[in-house]
């Protein structure tokens, strides 16, 4: 079991030496486009801190961490194989009847659903997992813990491993003496699946020993003061706002040409179809979409026709590897796409000057939203969509399900002619918000920072 949690004596704030930091979620190896609000939030903790470690986003899932299987018959120096094996054991029955077989033995995730449980095991098996004892390390040399909720908080039945990994990351500064915050989360129930009593009740006992826990949307805001009352939490909008800089004026344009933003390897099919010099409407996929290829692919097509008949380019935006059903969509209409793996600060570019954008995807809407560009909201797990919604202040008649039949297409054709009618003013209004937002996501450091001294003065 674990010992007491025994906050250690705290840095000086007032010194000229920045406090060091932990950095847990570091999503910037992922393809999906919100790796953009990892590297906006680590821009905004260098400004104050010294960022000394991090834990990347690869780790939360099971098939791309270096941090994993324990107890494996093959020495950890190979766990790249066995990490092989295991992501491609549905493919190759030998290969699960050998991971089931290694399962028989003792090997299993060190993830466990008792966040004190994965800690105690992380720590008796990091002398044998240096990828363990790395994340100790680091956790040991660093002032304070920062983790990056981003929307992978949900009490799903069975719990999710990033929720799981999140809590034992929190367990871990808190075991070491650390303080330790949680911000730009998303913290939500499954519309799914239920509520997942277990994981609140660990996320509850865990939060609550935060220095401060920082909700990207009022939504989540609202649960977390009804569920966790006494928890220390603020509503701060996502860090990927303090962009919003970034996208104004002429030179925050995509490329007239949008051949030149085709990243390698440039696919003949890509070629040609982007043309950025004309006014142009984005559609891209969402999480809940991509869970339902078949699906999204006749509810896609659908919306792609519909939406053409306004008179104006559509291009497919794929803000994820699981939006690889557009791909299909793309070549059946003939349309131009921009790939998930393109340079972030183009996708931002191409978003934020489309005329609409249509997407069950959070941070792409942001990117949108920075250079006034109007949304319409698909259906994604939990409350992410129609809680942006409201942090965009944008007033009904812009969120639909997540596969739209032919009555919500319609109804999506009627809100874009309805944008589309509004011009400048609704885009000169979005980028308002957006700057108001910019300016509430800046003040996170000091957040950081206020809630140290508080706690210093305890």
């Amino acid at each position: 079991m674990s010992s007491p949690h025994r906050p250690a004596e705290s840095p000086s704030i007032g010194s000229s030496t920045p406090l060091k930091v932990f950095f847990v979620g570091d999503n910037r190896t992922a393809v999906n486009w919100g790796r953009a609000a990892s590297i906006a939030l680590e821009t905004l903790l260098a400004a104050s801190f010294r960022v000394v470690g991090r834990v990347t986003g690869d780790q939360f899932i099971l098939r791309f961490a270096a941090a994993g299987y324990i107890r494996t018959l093959l020495p950890s120096k190979y766990y790249g194989l066995f990490r092989h094996i295991l992501s491609n054991r549905h493919k190759w029955r030998i290969l699960d009847r050998y991971i089931r077989f290694e399962e028989l033995l003792g090997a299993r995730d060190f993830i466990r659903e008792d966040p004190v449980e994965t800690v105690d095991i992380l720590i008796a098996e990091k002398y044998r997992h240096p990828a363990l004892a790395d994340i100790h390390k680091q956790a040991s040399a660093a002032d304070i813990v920062v983790l990056d909720g981003d929307g992978d908080i949900i009490f799903t039945s069975p719990p999710r491993r990033e929720t799981l990994f999140l809590l034992a990351m929190i367990e871990l500064g808190l075991r070491l003496g650390k303080r330790v915050f949680l911000v730009n989360s998303m913290i939500s129930d499954c519309p799914l699946t239920g509520r997942n009593c277990k994981t609140l009740d660990a996320a509850r006992g865990l939060l609550v020993k935060c220095s401060a826990v920082a909700l990207r949307d009022p939504v989540s805001f609202e649960y977390v003061r009804k569920e966790m009352r006494d928890v220390n939490c603020s509503y701060i909008p996502d860090s990927l706002f303090t962009w919003f800089p970034v996208f104004q004026g002429a030179s925050a344009k995509p490329p007239a040409n949008g051949d030149f933003l085709i990243p390698f390897p440039e696919a003949a099919e890509y070629w040609g179809k982007l043309d950025f010099t004309k006014p142009y409407i984005c559609i891209g996929g969402g999480a809940l979409s991509a869970s339902d290829p078949a699906n999204s692919i006749r509810c896609y097509g659908l919306l792609v026709d519909a939406i053409k008949e306004l008179g104006l380019p559509v291009y497919l935006t794929e803000n994820d590897t699981p939006d690889s059903f557009l791909r299909v969509v793309a070549k059946a209409k003939g349309l131009g796409l921009i790939p998930a793996t393109a340079p972030i600060l183009m996708c931002g570019a191409v978003l934020a000057n489309a005329r609409i954008f249509i997407s069950g995807r959070y941070h792409p809407s942001i990117l949108a939203s920075l250079g006034g560009t109007p949304c319409i909201f698909l259906g994604s797990h939990a409350h992410k969509m129609s809680s942006l919604s409201r942090v965009l202040e944008c007033q009904g008649g812009g969120h639909f399900e997540a596969f739209p039949d032919e009555s919500a297409v319609l109804a999506i054709v009627s809100t874009a002619k309805n944008y589309l009618s509004q011009a400048g003013s609704l885009r000169a209004k979005i980028r308002n918000v957006s700057r108001m937002r910019c300016d509430e996501a800046s003040q996170l450091p000091d957040y950081i920072l206020k809630n140290l001294s508080a706690a210093n003065r305890v």
